[in-house]
C-alpha cells in the first residue's frame, strides 16, 4: 500500500517537475561596437588610433636611423676611427631603440587603459541601467567567435539603445546631459563579425 501511495505522490509531482523553467532574459552587449559607433566613443578611440600611428612612425624612423648606420660600417672607405665611431652610434642607437620601445610600450598602454576607463565610467553605467530597466538576468560581453550563429539585430539591439543613450549624455565634447528618455530599440542590420 505505501507503494502505491508513494508512486501515486510522484505520478501526480511529474508535471510539476517536468514544466519548463523560464527562459533567461539576457542581452549581450559589444564594447567596440559602442566605442566605434557613438560620438564620444569615436573620439575616445580616434585618438588612441592615432597615438598608435604615431608610435608605429616613430619607431620606424628610428629603425631606419640604425639601418643607416649598420649600412655605414659596412662601407670599404671607412677609417678605424669612423668604423669606431659609427661602432659606437649604432649601439647607442640600439640602447636608444629599446629605451624608445619600452616608452612607446608604456604610452600605449596607458592610452589602451584610458580607452578602458572611459568605457568602464561612462558607459557601463548606462549599460547596467539598461538592464535593470529591462529587467534582465545576465549580459554578456560580445567577443568574436563566442557565437556560433546569431541575428544581427537582435545582436546589436541592446549596443544601438546603449549608444542612444551615451550620445545622449555625452553630446560631443559639452558636459553630461540629463539621461534620455528609454526609447524602444530599432532593430536593423549593423557591422559586426561573425
Amino acid at each position: 500500500m505505501r507503494k502505491i501511495l508513494s508512486l501515486l505522490a510522484l505520478s501526480a509531482a511529474l508535471p510539476v517537475l517536468a514544466q519548463d523553467a523560464p527562459a533567461p532574459k539576457f542581452a549581450v552587449v559589444i564594447p567596440d561596437y559602442i566605442l566605434g559607433n557613438s560620438v564620444r566613443g569615436k573620439k575616445v578611440t580616434t585618438e588612441f588610433v592615432e597615438l598608435r600611428k604615431s608610435l608605429d612612425e616613430r619607431m620606424r624612423l628610428k629603425s631606419e636611423d640604425l639601418q643607416k648606420l649598420a649600412q655605414q660600417l659596412k662601407s670599404p672607405g671607412l677609417s678605424d676611427e669612423g668604423r669606431a665611431k659609427v661602432q659606437r652610434d649604432l649601439q647607442d642607437g640600439e640602447i636608444a631603440m629599446k629605451r624608445a620601445e619600452e616608452d612607446a610600450q608604456k604610452e600605449f598602454n596607458q592610452a589602451r587603459e584610458k580607452v578602458s576607463l572611459v568605457y568602464q565610467q561612462e558607459v557601463r553605467p548606462i549599460v547596467n541601467e539598461l538592464a535593470k530597466e529591462r529587467n534582465l538576468q545576465m549580459v554578456l560581453n560580445y567577443n568574436e567567435g563566442l557565437m556560433a550563429y546569431f541575428e544581427e539585430a537582435w545582436l546589436t539591439s541592446f549596443s544601438n539603445e546603449v549608444i542612444k543613450r551615451y550620445d545622449a549624455k555625452y553630446p560631443g565634447e559639452g558636459a553630461p546631459k540629463a539621461p534620455a528618455a528609454p526609447v524602444a530599440p530599432k532593430s536593423g542590420k549593423a557591422p559586426v563579425k561573425k
